[in-house]
Parts: C-alpha cells; structure tokens; sequence
C-alpha cells in the first residue's frame, strides 16, 4: 500500500520534474526512512559519547545536543508514519575512537556526512515531493548548529590524550 501510494505520486509529479535533468529518487518517502536511520544511529552515537567524556560541560552539550537530533528524529518518524511507511530501528553499533578527541572526529565526520545526504535529497525532491524536500532542508538547517559545536569540541580536544 506505502509503496503503491509513492509510486503514484512519483509518476504525478514526475512529468514536471523530469524536464530541468535533476537526478530522480524512486521512491521519495526512501529519504525520509534513510535520514530517519542515519540520524537516529548518529543520536545514539553522541549519547554514547556523552557517557564517555572527559568534563562534565562537554556531557552536557553532548547531551544538549543528542535531545535536539531526538526531537528531528521525532519529526522524521511522524512524517514517515503518517504517510503509511514502517520503520526499522538502526542495528549498527554507534562508531567510537579509542579517546575523546577521535569520538569527536568522528561525531563531526558522521554529521557533516549526514548533512551532504540530506541536502541532496532535499534538492532532488525539491520538484517531485516539496513538502519532503522542505522538511529535509529544515532539519539540514537546524543541524548546522550541531556541525558548529562538535567543530569547538574537535578544537579543544586534545588528540594526544588517552583518555578512555
């Protein structure tokens, strides 16, 4: 039934896309179910990493920031519910380093990597599916802020530390 409801809006809407040359999704509720996952495994990652920082401030604004990727996450699951869709809970592992200034390294990797995919998704539904590109563009927005503060915390991270 999802997948016969996107594809129906994928053929109605596909016409007045397919004359500007754009890259096309197939199915474009496939964005939401993958930047649902992809920030639902990096909201656990930081929550991790939270428990294992050094300072008790550096928690906190792990934390701070993991409630906020909670709330998105929130949206992208009501979204992808309301439009018939079921979702699967990420099973891989949240990523590590061996102290905090690698875990920061790669919160901020996984940050920036998830900004690119959903920003790229935006863009090629921008025509096809506005309401979802919208939304996508949204959430790009507000994690900005997110890629500025694991920016500080990669800054002030001492790479030679051994700290666990």
């Amino acid at each position: 039934m999802f997948r016969q409801l996107c594809d129906r809006l994928h053929a109605i809407l596909r016409p007045a896309s397919a004359k500007n040359g754009k890259g096309k999704l197939r199915h474009p509720a496939d964005a939401l179910t993958s930047g649902y996952r992809d920030l639902r495994r990096l909201t656990d990652q930081i929550k991790a990493h939270a428990e294992r920082a050094p300072y008790p401030h550096v928690a906190a604004r792990l934390r701070q920031m993991a409630s906020e990727k909670e709330r998105a996450v929130g949206v992208l699951k009501e979204k992808i519910l309301g439009m018939g869709g079921a979702l699967e809970e990420p099973h891989a592992a949240p990523r590590s380093g061996k102290n905090h200034w690698e875990r920061m390294v790669q919160d901020l990797e996984d940050q920036k990597s998830l900004e690119a995919f959903l920003l790229e998704r935006a863009t090629l539904l921008a025509d096809d599916a506005p309401e979802i590109g919208d939304l996508l563009s949204r959430i790009v927005a507000d994690q900005g802020a997110h890629r500025d503060i694991l920016l500080d915390l990669v800054a002030r991270a001492d790479p030679q530390a051994e700290q666990s």
